[in-house]
């Protein structure tokens, strides 16, 4: 959920109780008002009926019988206010009314009993029509409150946004020359802002200083490590050439042989996944049946020298956005995998269209879990000989262009199953770095 809309949701659900209990409380305070003004009321007439009791005239209580009853008493009742029902002629229906019962000494000594009712039905109605206006108004103010506020947070929160959008393209690879990567700048005068994108700033620039550092780091020792390693080559070629060696001395020279070449192999992959990972690689459009293609006819040999099937299906004019020798690395690992650890005498099936690139060998089942198959170094104790980096060569290789890998084991049939779904095709170019 973005920022905005959790502020607005906190906002707004903030105010739902807060509007509910507003609304309440002003329906008591007006209903208690109204009660008060109408005790009050009440209490006037009673006060006018106890004057005319006290000094009667031929027209006593004509103005204010309607609501007033008046009938004797044996003896002194307290002033009490309560609620209740009464009919309302003029609507002929039953609405609340405001009782005041107490007794009045009349003249000469007698006690009267007075009942004073006063409808409350009106200042009901006008109660209701102050909460439902109040309530409509208050509920207007706050969609307007709220669309103000968004506005405002969106406002001021654009920065924010900026600082965003300007990392979400923000790379550490020089692009162009020596030229740094550029700086994240927020048109704000907010502090908090500002103080982030300087953050930022200072922290991409010791990213970068240490990318280039670990980057010539790695080129300088990979390359510095191929020299003494071809000298060591040539110096064990040149000693098995003497005479005379015995067959122990043949034995160690070619088992350090051997070594060396998988150091060379082994130096070699390192680097070329390192220079993957820095998109160290340009791009342009690969024609990738044809490479496959190709690349299907070298590795036929192999296959048929170990008695195994070579069924390819290919359909043409299949492009990639890509770098071309990382392509050719990445088929060729693919099938280089599917012809060494498949079983002599069995197929292997390649099936290359618009939407993915799939090879199928049949084999034993992996000798680790699944899911570590793309790790670095992991291998089949049954092959000593390999580095572990050719399928995490292929993971680097497909996530550098957005391509998914998958693998799958049919265990009835024994089918190692590698798919790989291509990216869909766009007219921006993929990752460019000279």
């Amino acid at each position: 959920m973005k920022l905005l809309h959790k502020l607005m949701l906190n906002l707004l659900l903030v105010a739902i109780p807060v509007a509910i209990g507003g609304v309440w409380l002003f329906y008591t305070l007006i209903h208690a008002g109204i009660q008060y003004e109408i005790d009050e009321q009440l209490t006037s007439d009673l006060e006018s009926v106890r004057y005319e009791l006290q000094h009667p005239r031929p027209d006593t209580l004509r103005m204010v019988s309607s609501h007033i009853e008046i009938t004797n008493a044996s003896r002194e009742i307290p002033a009490a206010y309560k609620d209740t029902v009464g009919l309302d002629r003029r609507e002929k229906q039953l609405v609340t009314v405001r009782q005041l019962t107490a007794s009045v000494l009349g003249k000469r000594g007698v006690i009267h009993r007075v009942v004073i009712r006063q409808p409350m039905g009106e200042f009901e109605e006008i109660a209701g029509i102050l909460s439902v206006g109040v309530t409509v108004t208050f509920v207007v103010l706050m969609g307007v409150l709220m669309l103000l506020n968004g506005w405002l947070i969106r406002r001021i929160w654009q920065p924010f946004y900026q600082l965003i959008e300007q990392l979400y393209h923000y790379r550490l690879d020089v692009r162009s020359g020596n030229k740094p990567p550029a700086l994240m700048v927020v048109d704000s005068s907010t502090d908090e802002f500002i103080q982030l994108s300087t953050a930022l700033n200072t922290m991409s620039r010791n990213l970068q200083e240490q990318f280039v550092a670990l980057r010539q780091f790695t080129d300088n020792a990979a390359h510095e490590m191929q020299t003494p390693l071809a000298v060591l080559g040539n110096d064990l070629n040149h000693l098995l050439s003497t005479e005379p060696l015995t067959t122990e001395q043949v034995v160690c020279i070619e088992r350090a042989q051997d070594s060396i070449r998988r150091m060379v192999r082994l130096n070699k992959t390192l680097l070329l996944l390192t220079r993957v990972e820095n998109q160290q690689f340009s791009s342009e459009d690969v024609q990738i049946s044809q490479l496959v293609g190709e690349l299907a006819g070298v590795y036929q040999d192999f296959a048929h020298h170990r008695a195994m099937q070579w069924e390819c299906r290919l359909s043409p004019d299949v492009h990639q956005f890509m770098n071309p020798y990382l392509a050719e690395v990445l088929f060729s690992n693919l099938m280089q995998n599917a012809v060494r650890y498949g079983e002599s005498g069995t197929a292997v099936e390649i099936t290359l269209t618009r939407a993915y690139f799939q090879i199928q060998n049949v084999g034993p089942a992996l000798s680790f879990p699944a899911q570590q198959l793309f790790d670095r170094f992991i291998k089949n104790p049954a092959h000593p000989e390999s580095t572990g980096l050719g399928l995490a060569l292929v993971q680097q290789i497909a996530h550098l262009y957005h391509f998914t890998v998958e693998y799958t084991y049919k265990k009835q049939d024994r089918f190692h199953l590698f798919r790989l779904y291509f990216s869909p095709q766009t007219t921006s170019p993929g990752p460019q770095v000279g």
